[in-house]
């Protein structure tokens, strides 16, 4: 007959299993951390992918145009283009509401204020507001763009207690002088980097002076000076 002999852990061996598991979870939660803050990113560029997507069938059933932001829709009795764009975002007009808490809002973004997203408001702007000789009167047509590829449409907007991204679906980048002028981007929301829109429908992760660099004569918002 076999016997079986038991033993219970003893004090010491519960402690040495218990700091094992301790450190384990220490080595793991900062991967566990950087695995989150990577997924955050990702849907977030998918996000504005399906932004950019709605901009351009916007575009294609309305003469080309881009919607406008809240800087200048209601000065022309137009909607603003989170509203605007809800059809191609498969939402209605009594729904599009819906969108501010999905596709609208950054996953990274820990602000209760809706808009993650901004669009540049160079597309907007009156033939007074642009200085540079050689510019066309607007920018307001995807055709009019010089260079699409490489001219920013949105950007993820920042919680800067000296910019309008709060309360604003806009980002004023031709007020721009330095670097230190563009608090209205989020532009460390996702290590170090943020989520950026261009003209041509593609969407990647840049660090700020990627995109705007005086001292270095890059102006990727400004589509006259767009490289």
């Amino acid at each position: 007959m076999n016997t079986y002999s038991r033993r219970a852990f003893t004090l010491i061996e519960l402690l040495v299993i218990i700091a094992i598991i301790a450190i384990l979870a220490a080595m793991l939660l900062p991967a566990l951390a950087r695995a989150k803050d990577s997924a955050r990113g990702t849907q977030c560029l998918s996000q504005m992918r399906q932004i950019s997507l709605a901009v351009r069938l916007y575009a294609d059933d309305h003469e080309d145009q881009f919607p406008r932001s809240q800087h200048s829709a209601f000065a022309h009795g137009q909607l603003p283009w989170g509203r605007a764009m809800a059809p191609e975002l498969r939402r209605t007009e009594q729904t599009w509401t819906n969108l501010l808490c999905s596709v609208y809002h950054c996953p990274a973004d820990h602000r209760t204020k809706p808009w993650s997203y901004g669009q540049n408001v160079y597309f907007e702007l009156n033939p007074h507001n642009d200085d540079y000789v050689g510019a066309p009167q607007t920018w307001r047509k995807l055709a009019s763009i010089p260079h699409p590829v490489t001219t920013i449409l949105q950007a993820e907007t920042s919680g800067d207690a000296n910019s309008m991204s709060d309360t604003a679906d806009h980002i004023m980048a031709h007020f721009w002088v330095t670097v230190q002028d563009a608090c209205d981007v989020a532009a460390l929301r996702h290590k170090g980097r943020s989520n950026y829109n261009f003209v041509d429908g593609h969407a990647t992760a840049r660090e700020l002076r990627a995109t705007f660099d005086p001292a270095g004569q890059l102006d990727s918002w400004n589509p006259f000076l767009a490289p």
